[in-house]
């Protein structure tokens, strides 16, 4: 696209000699293309700004309700909120904790999620990460626990993701509620996934880093004998059986029945 243009016209006639049709053509046709460029431009614009259905109602007057400023204001506030956006679970494999958008797209550089976190370098302040790629980890080898006692039902598991201090990891725990997450308490193998405080996690923290929850979901839990294998994971999706927030409503240590 050329970008706007000046509008341009060559005088093609002299004082005092008779105007003739080219010359009148030649403001005429320049102007009206240069009209038509413009009114382009600015449909342009406008549809950009606020999509195919709005309406050029040509009375001068705002359409929208309110302004595109005051909405990125408001967006930009929220970013500074401790909590996830743009981030759901893709339950369409059972037994993994899978993310994507929140609208069932990947994510990506031009389709983030956002994660704010508690700042662990500057205390009192938060900070935010953008999420540009779907990650996912199964869940089959892991028992927190569990092993040997037996098939259970309505486990919670806590979704999480660390900050990195550049980035994210995504982690997945029976023990929710903690605002850190030691590296010590993590781990990349299902098989070492074998105590209630342990996360599993899609890399390995450096450190102990700041945790900020994605939400909850309750799994069914195979002791032994599952033709997917042993510690097999099921995760539920009836309603109630899944909570993406960072309020939390339900608490480490209730008693599910």
């Amino acid at each position: 696209m050329p970008g706007l243009e000046s509008l341009k016209i060559i005088k093609n006639w002299t004082e005092k000699t008779r105007t003739r049709e080219e010359n009148w053509d030649e403001i005429a046709n320049k102007t009206t293309s240069w009209a038509s460029k413009i009114v382009n431009y600015l449909k342009q614009i406008g549809l950009d700004l606020n999509g195919n259905t709005y309406d050029f109602n040509g009375d001068g007057r705002a359409t929208q309700t309110t302004s595109i400023v005051s909405r990125l204001t408001t967006l930009e506030a929220t970013l500074n909120t401790i909590g996830v956006r743009n981030i759901g679970l893709n339950l369409a494999q059972t037994d993994r904790i899978a993310t994507y958008a929140s609208d069932a797209t990947n994510l990506s550089t031009a389709n983030p999620g956002v994660v704010t976190f508690n700042s662990t370098t500057n205390p009192g302040r938060v900070i935010s990460r953008n999420v540009t790629a779907n990650q996912s980890l199964v869940l089959t080898g892991c028992h927190w626990g569990f092993d040997t006692d037996g098939d259970l039902t309505d486990v919670p598991l806590w979704i999480l993701l660390l900050d990195t201090g550049s980035g994210t990891i995504l982690g997945v725990t029976a023990q929710g509620g903690r605002q850190t997450i030691a590296a010590a308490d993590t781990d990349t193998a299902v098989g070492n996934i074998t105590s209630i405080e342990k996360v599993l996690v899609s890399s390995a923290p450096a450190a102990t880093y700041a945790a900020t929850y994605l939400g909850w979901i309750k799994a069914d839990f195979d002791d032994t004998g599952n033709a997917g294998g042993e510690n097999f994971w099921t995760l539920q999706s009836a309603v109630g059986d899944v909570n993406i927030g960072y309020v939390q409503t339900l608490q480490y240590g209730e008693v599910l029945f």
